[in-house]
């Protein structure tokens, strides 16, 4: 140590170099709003082709579940599987467990549905997506809307203005301009002219069937080459379609637009729609790859956005839903602000104490030079910059500072004792004595704090994703700082020191009075309690009173959750019916809704944003104009939106930078055994109940319970031999 202190510019240059390195380091870390350790979820679609629901759960969809469940080993563990099969498609999700690498289960699953899918259809297997998700990644979402534009000219307008150039940002996975308002094919039959042909529908259908086929005829040996014969499907058009030929069952062949008016337009029960403002929007939509930058990809996106708008139609409009770099930048600037606040108080409660200047801005160098070396360990251990590892730098600033203190302190009591002029070899031996005075039980007093945050750095699962990063940031920017004071510290302050000793006393505190009076009186205080038995004994009892009250009477009543919830501005009313088969249906509710929740809370709410999810369940977003008035909102749309026998509400705030922490149910019932009719009956009659218990704010069924009427048509089957005596086969398929 004497020959570093020795040489003040050699230690200059190594913290320089260090510094450096830790700000290179810094810029290299991956951003994203929370830690790398999470809960992945790999799902996979499919459509079906020319199958219908029932035919693709047979012959298919029941084998890919147990398929996917078979996935087991040291590193990926499944945790569980949801199928959830639609009108035109089926998608498979599976989650792994904390901490599993994404890339490994996204691989694993990919794997699976090559081979399980090898012998099935091509237009089937063609059709197969696996993506990875991840509620922790971060993703931005932004909504385009025109009140003089219908969803297909709109998608029509921004999609050469913004596709070709999202597919630039390197950080995202597959950006994509999503036109909820899917399309359909409509056959209408005309009655008169299919009885007069003789013709059901499953002629019709059979028709349809072998105009999607495609079919391979062997191959051909011409010249050297081996070349596979195929017959391309068919139907690939609207005019094809049109023509495709439907044979009666007198043999005759005629076109389908002879007996059919064919047309194309907006599906009637469509998937999602989103609204802005109650006009219909397209949803732009980006999540980033994985281990990359959420915050350099939203910036990039939101640029592309904003040039392209002046060069659009001045009647589309956009509003950002989420902005992951929103949350970031203020987690940074929080950071910087925490830095800042805590090296103002160091150096004026230091200031007070120590009454120089110098001496405490070299006590306070310790809190940045910290953080940026703390980047050099982040980037080795593949760290990234979130929001909970930004929170640790934060937590660790006020500590940092400790180690300097101590230091200069014992430095400035043996100057005191020094007798006659500081020369350089006087100085030196005084800064190592110093040094050496404290130094064990600095090390012993930083050991000790790391060691309270060392074991939660090397936990897994849940408590890694929460507070990993979080004990990690703290670990390495306090042992910096241990670092920095043992070294830096003595370093500066023999290099200021004057030979002098005239020159260089012991500072002086300004409040160097009021502080000999505190100690006077702390010392007259702490005589009296160690003579005075029986104020010790009152004193203990006292306490432990106290520390019972506490334990007793306050701590109950304080909130419980694993991790604090985040400031937001976005409300969400959710509104759940019964009884409705088209998502028009709902969509008619979700309009009125909405109008009433402008009517009543306009003054507090900017915009809303409503996705109509399936015909009997939407959710609207209203982004609150200042959310410190959350609460009171909250409150007041509570008091407004009432439950009904046919119309459930639910209120609360929606925050997309929160943690995805698991949130399970309050109550959760599993109905087993039995036919699926008494199942969902029995489901209903419960969740019905519960309602009207009013037990929870929120009841609901999975899959949905609501009842539906239904037309029972019973054949006689002993009328059916007249038909064959007019030519119609006629079967239950035909009714």
């Amino acid at each position: 140590m004497k020959k570093l202190y020795s040489s003040p510019f050699r230690v200059y240059l190594i913290i320089l170099v260090l510094a450096v390195i830790g700000i290179v380091a810094g810029t290299k870390l991956q951003v994203s709003l929370y830690p790398n350790s999470s809960k992945p979820t790999i799902q996979v679609s499919i459509n079906y082709g020319h199958l219908n629901k029932d035919e693709f759960v047979q012959n298919y969809g029941n084998k890919v579940g147990p398929r996917l469940q078979a996935i087991s080993s040291d590193s990926l563990i499944i945790k569980e599987i949801t199928t959830i099969y639609r009108k035109t498609s089926a998608g498979f999700k599976t989650e792994f467990d904390w901490g599993t690498d994404p890339i490994k289960a996204k691989r694993e699953v990919q794997n699976i549905m090559n081979a399980v899918s090898a012998s099935w259809p091509r237009e089937i297997k063609d059709s197969i997506n696996v993506h990875y998700w991840s509620k922790s990644s971060g993703f931005i979402a932004i909504s385009f809307f025109s009140e003089k534009r219908d969803i297909d000219n709109l998608y029509k307008t921004l999609e050469p203005a913004l596709v070709p150039k999202l597919a630039s940002v390197q950080d995202a996975e597959n950006p994509s301009l999503w036109n909820p308002g899917s399309k359909e094919v409509s056959i209408v039959l005309n009655p008169e002219a299919v009885t007069s042909l003789r013709i059901f529908p499953r002629h019709i259908e059979q028709a349809l069937r072998q105009g999607v086929q495609g079919y391979l005829g062997g191959t051909v040996v011409v010249d050297n080459a081996k070349l596979s014969v195929q017959m391309p499907r068919y139907l690939n058009s609207l005019e094809s379609l049109q023509e495709l030929l439907v044979q009666t069952p007198t043999g005759r062949i005629i076109h389908l637009s002879e007996i059919a008016e064919i047309s194309i337009g907006e599906a009637i029960d469509s998937n999602n729609i989103f609204k802005t403002n109650g006009s219909k929007s397209l949803m732009l939509f980006a999540k980033p790859k994985s281990g990359g930058n959420v915050k350099r990809m939203a910036e990039q996106i939101l640029q592309i956005v904003k040039e392209a708008m002046p060069n659009l139609p001045k009647d589309i409009q956009y509003k950002v839903l989420v902005d992951p770099s929103e949350f970031i930048r203020s987690s940074i600037n929080n950071v910087i602000h925490e830095v800042f606040l805590a090296a103002s108080l160091a150096v004026f409660v230091l200031f007070l104490f120590v009454g120089s200047i110098k001496n405490t801005i070299t006590a306070a160098l310790e809190i940045p030079l910290s953080m940026v070396l703390a980047f050099i360990l982040m980037n080795i251990f593949d760290m990234n910059l979130n929001l909970i590892s930004l929170g640790g730098l934060a937590l660790a600033a006020g500590m940092n500072v400790d180690a300097s203190v101590v230091i200069m302190e014992n430095i400035f009591r043996n100057l005191n004792d020094v007798k006659g002029p500081l020369n350089f070899k006087t100085r030196l031996a005084l800064v190592l004595r110093s040094v050496k005075e404290v130094r064990l039980p600095i090390i012993a007093s930083t050991i000790s704090t790391l060691v309270v945050f060392a074991p939660i750095a090397f936990t897994s699962n849940l408590t890694n994703a929460i507070l990993g990063d979080l004990a990690k940031a703290v670990v390495y920017s306090h042992f910096f700082s241990m670092f920095i004071a043992l070294i830096l510290v003595p370093t500066i302050r023999l290099h200021i020191m004057n030979s002098s000793k005239d020159g260089d006393i012991a500072p002086i505190s300004p409040i160097n009075g009021t502080l000999l009076k505190l100690e006077a009186l702390y010392e007259k205080g702490l005589r009296f309690f160690i003579k005075s038995k029986t104020f010790k004994i009152c004193l203990y009892f006292v306490m432990v009173a106290f520390i019972a009250g506490v334990a007793l009477y306050t701590v109950p009543k304080l909130k419980r959750e694993i991790i604090g919830t985040p400031d937001t501005d976005w409300m969400i009313l959710s509104v759940s019916t019964q009884g409705n088969t088209l998502i028009k249906q709902m969509e008619e509710i979700a309009s009125k809704e909405e109008a009433r929740l402008l009517e009543k809370f306009s003054e507090e709410i900017r915009y809303t944003f409503t996705q109509i999810q399936a015909p009997n369940r939407t959710t609207i977003m209203a982004r609150l104009k200042n959310k410190n008035d959350m609460s009171r909102v909250w409150k007041k749309m509570e008091e407004e939106f009432q439950n009904s026998p046919i119309i459930f509400y639910w209120v609360g705030p929606w925050n997309p930078a929160e943690l995805p922490l698991p949130n399970p149910p309050h109550m959760r019932l599993v109905v087993q055994g039995g036919a699926t009719e008494d199942r969902v009956l029995l489901a209903k009659d419960i969740a019905d109940t519960i309602r009207e218990s009013e037990a929870f704010p929120r009841t609901w069924t999975n899959p949905g319970s609501s009842k539906q009427e239904n037309i029972i048509m019973e054949p006689h089957f002993k009328r059916w031999p007249l038909l064959s005596k007019i030519g119609v086969q006629f079967t239950p398929f035909d009714l």
